[in-house]
C-alpha cells in the first residue's frame, strides 16, 4: 500500500469516524440533539485532511515517475523488485527515458520510411517510430499549442544546466523555447523582409514547421558569453560541452554542422531537442552526431510530402 493511497483511506476515514461518534453522542440526548453542526464539521475536517493530503504528496515522492540520474546510469541506491531469478546489469538504466510517452493512442499508420520506420498521423500531429518530428517536410497544426516547453523537457534542461555549472562554471540558459504558430509567423517574417525568403529558409522555420512549436526544443544561451543564437556562439567552450554531454541528459544537437541537405537548415550549435537519453546516445553516435532525417530515413523539404500522403 502506497503512501497516496494510505492518505485517500484517512481523508475518507476520520471524518466518517467522527461523524459516527457524533450521531451516537447525540442519540444518547433525550432532546435538543443537533446532527447538522456534527456533519458540518465533519466536512470541515475532511477538507482539511485533503489539504494535508496535497501537501504532503508534493513534497513527498509517490514513485510514479522514473527518477533514474541524468546520466541514465543504475545506481546502487536502487532498489528494484524483479520477477526473475537474475538481472543483466548494464551501464544504461533499466528502464531508459524515451519521448515515445508522447504519442497519442490511435492515428493513421501512412507507411515506413526508406529506414523502415512506421510513419503514423495523430490529430494532425506526424511521428516517426513513436517520435513527434517536425520539420520542412511534417508540419504542425496551427492549432498545436502546448503552451511553454513540456515539463520533462524543462526538467531534463535544469539537470543539464545544473551539470554544466558544477563541471565548468557556465550559467547556461533557455533564451528562446516555446513558440506559438502566430510568434514563429512573426518571426519569419521579419526574417524574410530582413533576407529574403530564400535566405530566412535556411535559418528560420516557417510558422507551422517549427521544432519550437512542439515544446520539445530550446535554443542555449550562456549568461558570461556575448553571444547568443548566432553563429559567434559556435566555437565557445559552452558549445563544445553541450555538443560532448547533452545526449546524457535526453537532447540531441538538432542542426549538425555540414548536415543542410538533410536537416534543411544551417549549422545551430545552440539549438537542442528533446528525445530521451535511448535515441539521443545513438544519434550522438561517439561523437558523430547524425541528424533524425538520416536516422529514421525522412526527408525535410518544403517541396516533399509527407510519407503517405
Amino acid at each position: 500500500m502506497d503512501l497516496e493511497m494510505i492518505l485517500n483511506i484517512l481523508c475518507g476515514a476520520i471524518p466518517l469516524l467522527y461523524l459516527i461518534i457524533y450521531v451516537a453522542k447525540q442519540n444518547k440526548k433525550k432532546k435538543n440533539r443537533n446532527y447538522l453542526y456534527g456533519l458540518v464539521v465533519a466536512i470541515i475536517i475532511a477538507l482539511i485532511l485533503i489539504v494535508i493530503r496535497l501537501f504532503v504528496l508534493t513534497i513527498i515522492p509517490t514513485n510514479k515517475e522514473d527518477n533514474n540520474n541524468p546520466n541514465g546510469n543504475t545506481t546502487s541506491t536502487t532498489t528494484t523488485t524483479v520477477a526473475t531469478t537474475t538481472v543483466k546489469t548494464t551501464t544504461k538504466a533499466s528502464n531508459p527515458d524515451t519521448n515515445k510517452l508522447d504519442e497519442p493512442e490511435g492515428g493513421t499508420v501512412l507507411g515506413k520510411t526508406s529506414k523502415g520506420y512506421e510513419v503514423k498521423k495523430v490529430d494532425g500531429i506526424y511521428y516517426v517510430d513513436g517520435y513527434l518530428i517536425a520539420n520542412k517536410t511534417y508540419n504542425l497544426p496551427q492549432s498545436y499549442n502546448p503552451g511553454a516547453l513540456k515539463s520533462k523537457v524543462s526538467n531534463a534542461a535544469n539537470k543539464m544546466f545544473a551539470a554544466a555549472k558544477a563541471e565548468k562554471g557556465f550559467n547556461l540558459y533557455v533564451a528562446s523555447g516555446f513558440r506559438s504558430y502566430d510568434t514563429q509567423k512573426t518571426i519569419y517574417n521579419r526574417y524574410v523582409n530582413n533576407d529574403g525568403k530564400a535566405k530566412a529558409d535556411t535559418y528560420s522555420a516557417r510558422p507551422g514547421y517549427s521544432e519550437h512549436q512542439t515544446g520539445l526544443a530550446f535554443d542555449v544561451c550562456d549568461r558570461n558569453v556575448g553571444a547568443c543564437i548566432t553563429s559567434g556562439f559556435d566555437n565557445t567552450a559552452q558549445a563544445k560541452w553541450l555538443s560532448e554531454n547533452a545526449y546524457k541528459y535526453g537532447f540531441i544537437l538538432r542542426y549538425v554542422n555540414n548536415k543542410t541537405d538533410q536537416t534543411g537548415y544551417i549549422y545551430e550549435s545552440w539549438h537542442f531537442r528533446y528525445v530521451g537519453t535511448e535515441l539521443a546516445e545513438e544519434l550522438y553516435n561517439n561523437g558523430d552526431w547524425l541528424t533524425m532525417e538520416e536516422y529514421f530515413g525522412l526527408t525535410s523539404s518544403y517541396d516533399d510530402k509527407p510519407i503517405g500522403e
